[in-house]
């Protein structure tokens, strides 16, 4: 079974393009697992938004109720593939966790959304998805701003 990681965020837009991408290229017994990365500050915004009443919730928890989330769980889900949902909370978004994720899972492939930016943009920002390019040890499969 081919094990694909998809990390996700709240853009509903970028994250259904993504899924779309992901189920017209895997097969159907293929196994998605849907990451999203929270930091400190979004944890316990979405525990108290979704009345979770715990000190430390869990974040696997936190982001299988993301809307994100949930959006990309279906969309994979209808397209006949096994889901998981992991979740988990970073200092910063710098790609790292997703790299992470991707060796905990095993995974064979990740699918990942960029937005367009200039190279003064990526080189004084950073890029996750560079990152991830850059040092990933499976295919990066890149879906690009104009497939949505």
């Amino acid at each position: 079974m081919t094990t694909v990681l998809l990390p996700v965020t709240d853009h509903g837009r970028w994250t259904r393009a993504v899924a779309d991408v992901l189920t017209n290229v895997e097969e159907t017994d293929s196994r998605a697992v849907v990451f999203y990365a929270f930091t400190e500050d979004e944890v316990a915004s979405t525990a108290d938004h979704l009345g979770v009443d715990d000190d430390q919730p869990d974040a696997n928890l936190l982001a299988s109720r993301k809307e994100g989330v949930g959006d990309a769980v279906e969309i994979l889900t209808d397209g006949g593939l096994e889901t998981e949902v992991r979740g988990a909370v970073v200092d910063e978004e710098d790609g790292e966790e997703i790299l992470s994720v991707a060796d905990d899972v095993d995974a064979d492939r990740i699918y990942l959304y960029s937005r367009k930016r200039s190279p003064v943009g990526k080189a004084v920002l950073g890029s996750a998805v560079q990152r991830v390019l850059m040092n990933s040890e499976v295919p990066v499969v890149v879906t690009p701003a104009s497939a949505i």
